[in-house]
């Protein structure tokens, strides 16, 4: 499991939060769309910073978080502050909330991180042991054909904060993505940071069938960039978006 440090989170919200940004309007729009007039809930599952859960608690959203980092709920807490949201520091695949919600959501490939299909089955179970009846989920994950693709090492640097990013070679079913970097204070001190986040590649039809034999009946397989229309072969993607729910 990734240990995701102080330093990691600062970088994490300085090079990743344009996607997660961008989700949290796209899952506000999908749920205004699906369930129109649903109680205003969501569970963020692998919530991370909270930038996802901050856009539902800005329209009103009773919001509950779920991210197995203590760093990164710490940073949640601070994003969150002012919101009545409730914040849980637990695994994605083992935990409970006080009170289901109408509407769950999972952004930046967590059913991926997760790890092998018996655990990606244990999350899709807590998610639905979550959501009231009649509720919906939505999540976006990497392909096969995503996580199988070669990427080219990136460096970023931003003020006090660099990061290089690189993706290991796929090991069966499983890819590691290697992230180090320093962050600096003002007085010229550095701290170095380094984590591994390890993928694994699960066939979208396997991910669907885990999906029903939890409980789900799913929706349909979008893009992530239009979450509303399906596409007919998922598996040509390198990142989709699966809408499913809750009986």
């Amino acid at each position: 499991m990734a240990e995701y440090v102080d330093a990691f989170v600062t970088a994490y919200d300085r090079f990743w939060a344009p996607y997660p940004q961008r989700m949290g309007d796209a899952w506000l729009r999908l749920h205004g769309h699906v369930a129109p007039g649903a109680e205003r809930s969501v569970l963020d599952v692998g919530c991370g910073t909270g930038i996802v859960a901050a856009r539902f608690a800005s329209v009103g959203y009773r919001v509950v978080g779920v991210d197995v980092s203590e760093a990164m709920i710490a940073r949640a807490r601070v994003r969150l502050a002012g919101t009545d949201a409730v914040l849980i520091a637990a695994d994605a695949a083992d935990f409970e909330v006080p009170v289901p919600c109408a509407f769950a959501v999972s952004t930046y490939d967590v059913l991926n991180h997760v790890g092998g299909i018996d655990r990606v089955r244990a999350y899709l179970r807590c998610v639905h042991g979550a959501v009231a009846p009649g509720g919906w989920f939505g999540f976006d994950m990497s392909t096969v054909k995503g996580l199988l693709a070669e990427v080219p090492p990136v460096a970023r640097q931003d003020g006090t904060v660099s990061v290089e990013v690189a993706r290991g070679p796929l090991d069966g079913d499983r890819r590691p993505l290697h992230v180090t970097g320093e962050l600096r204070t003002d007085d010229g001190h550095a701290t170095p940071f380094s984590t591994t986040i390890t993928n694994t590649a699960h066939p979208v039809a396997d991910v669907l069938s885990a999906l029903a034999d939890a409980g789900w009946v799913t929706s349909h397989v979008a893009a992530v960039d239009d979450l509303l229309t399906p596409v007919p072969d998922p598996e040509a993607l390198p990142r989709v978006a699966v809408l499913a729910r809750r009986p």
